[in-house]
């Protein structure tokens, strides 16, 4: 597989900024911050994962964890290893992928940090298959996340990481690749002043009026026709603890399906009509046209935001790059024609 320049960053990335220098020995306090802040701190990490993968594609269907090594390389001088396990997750992804994405267990791993102390958990976002394509489609959809993170504070946190693999079932046989670990449910419910809500009969109609539309036009927007607040499919649900039952909101996330991350094996829905998954498709509520203007605008005013995040973003080449602001760039042409509400929302929405 190729090796991204990049590496040569990653090599001397730490995962949080340490007090101890190349030239020193780490300190106990050093060792505590490892993972202090993950989800804030915009670097990538740079991790090894240690495992059975013969075993794990084996046993991929199964509900059952694997035992691993997770290493965090924090500099040259500098690794901290845990005892993890590993299982796969995922519904499609785990049949297609030759490397499922992983439930990445941390529960009896002695990672201390606080932010970490409730979580049994992290979801791992992997690169599927080799080849440049599949790691363009993690970057790709890793900033699918990031644009929500600019759009809502009811969003979830991902942290970009570059990870070696070491197969022990294939004489330590190593691949790499970039993947990206996702902010656990709690730890962005708790952040929100927010509780999940478990309960897959939600309607449409029972969920925040403002959020859902929003998250309705940013799903369009990225051509993500593959949610649904029934089933909480690529959903999650919380309630505020602030607003009481009657605040539901909508927080989405799994973007491999949308028209922007464009991975080879998206299909649409059968039932919306579509040839591509390129081709975008309005799944939220019906409402007013000043109501769906006001959301058009809100959505516009964070227009140069998104454009310059997906052009600063040095780990996408800029070929890979350019084609995102231009998709990006088509939704906000298409809200300037006459007649758009009309043509493209109004004739769609539940």
């Amino acid at each position: 597989m190729r090796r991204p320049l990049i590496l040569l960053v990653l090599a001397t990335i730490s995962c949080v900024p340490l007090t101890a220098q190349n030239d020193q020995y780490p300190t106990f306090e050093d060792t505590l911050a490892v993972y202090r802040d993950l989800f804030g701190i915009q670097e990538p990490l740079n991790l090894t994962l240690k495992f059975d993968i013969k075993q794990y594609q084996k046993s991929r269907n199964k509900d059952e964890y694997l035992p691993a090594e997770l290493t965090c390389q924090v500099n040259d001088t500098f690794r901290v290893t845990h005892s993890v396990r590993v299982k796969a997750r995922g519904i499609f992804r785990r049949g297609y992928c030759s490397l499922p994405p992983i439930w990445l267990n941390i529960k009896h791993a002695g990672i201390e940090t606080e932010e970490l102390t409730d979580v049994n958990k992290l979801k791992l976002v992997t690169y599927c298959r080799s080849g440049t394509n599949f790691l363009n489609y993690i970057l790709r959809e890793y900033l699918c996340y990031k644009i929500y993170n600019l759009l809502s504070p009811y969003s979830f946190n991902v942290r970009l990481a570059w990870i070696e693999y070491i197969d022990t079932g294939r004489n330590d046989k190593e691949s790499e690749g970039w993947g990206f670990i996702i902010e656990p449910e709690e730890m962005m419910a708790k952040r929100n002043n927010c509780v999940p809500i478990k309960n897959d009969r939600l309607s449409l109609a029972t969920v925040n009026k403002e959020w859902m539309d929003k998250v309705a036009f940013f799903s369009y927007m990225i051509g993500q026709g593959d949610y649904s607040v029934t089933g909480r499919h690529n959903l999650k649900i919380l309630t505020s603890l602030e607003y009481g039952t009657g605040g539901y909101i909508p927080v989405p996330y799994d973007f491999d399906y949308s028209g922007l991350v464009n991975t080879t094996y998206a299909t649409p829905q059968e039932d919306l009509g579509l040839s591509s998954v390129r081709e975008r498709y309005y799944l939220g509520a019906c409402r007013t046209e000043e109501e769906n203007e006001k959301t058009i605008l809100w959505l516009t005013s964070y227009r140069e935001q998104i454009e310059d995040l997906i052009r600063s973003f040095e780990y996408l080449e800029e070929k890979e790059r350019q084609e995102m602001i231009d998709y990006i760039e088509s939704y906000f042409e298409e809200t300037e024609q006459k007649n758009f509400i009309a043509r493209n929302i109004t004739s769609t929405c539940r």
